[in-house]
């Protein structure tokens, strides 16, 4: 059995030139990025800490508050309840302004039906 070879002259082959972009750079990005809320919540949370708030939590809530403190993102339960809080209210906004918007106007309701009692009064 023979092998026939088949030579090409003056023929030039462009495979297209694919970049992948950077898996590594991508989750660096991702995880810097995710450092950087995270600090940002934990500030946040932590400045102007002057109100004292007792609460009971089960045992699962209790095991995360210890989780952060373990791993040394926050010093104290107290501070990982704080910053827990944070991330709650930050990621519950758009319900906190329909709350503050329905309360304002219920508040209003209130004066006006306060005002048009006392007008009967007179």
């Amino acid at each position: 059995m023979s092998e026939k070879q088949v030579e090409f002259k003056d023929v030039e082959i462009e495979e297209p030139v694919v970049q992948e972009p950077p898996k590594k750079k991508a989750a660096s990005e991702s995880v810097t990025k995710a450092i950087n809320s995270f600090m940002e919540t934990l500030e946040s949370a932590l400045s102007g800490r002057g109100n004292s708030v007792m609460v009971r939590v089960n045992d699962e809530a209790l095991a995360k508050l210890d989780m952060l403190v373990q791993a040394g993102i926050c010093k104290s339960r107290s501070e990982s309840a704080a910053f827990l809080l944070q991330r709650g209210i930050e990621g519950s906004a758009k319900l906190f302004d329909r709350i503050e918007s329905v309360t304002a106007k219920i508040t209003k309701l209130r004066a006006d039906l306060l005002s048009s009692v006392q007008e009967l009064d007179k």
